[in-house]
């Protein structure tokens, strides 16, 4: 099951990194706390809108998904126990 069969959308590998660097060294992004999407033209995109790392970053609002802590908590637990053999 890939990333775009859940969400209908994705950007390569490589635009996923230079989203990633954008947040952390843009001064447009210092904001803590804020789920950052881009609008714009998508570099390669699968299907559906996945913006476009060169086009405008903007602050997004979180769905109601993301806002459930028990979800929250569900995606914690599970991350950490992906992780935990690599924590030793």
């Amino acid at each position: 099951w890939r990333r775009e069969q859940a969400i209908g959308s994705y950007v390569s590998q490589k635009e996923a990194g230079e989203r990633l660097a954008q947040t952390i060294a843009d001064p447009q992004a210092a904001k803590s706390g804020v789920y950052w999407s881009w609008n714009g033209d998508a570099k390669s995109i699968g299907v559906g809108n996945a913006g476009g790392a060169g086009g405008d970053l903007f602050e997004n609002s979180f769905s109601g998904m993301v806002q459930d802590e028990a979800n929250g908590q569900l995606c914690w637990d599970y991350s950490m126990e992906l992780v935990k053999p690599y924590l030793k």
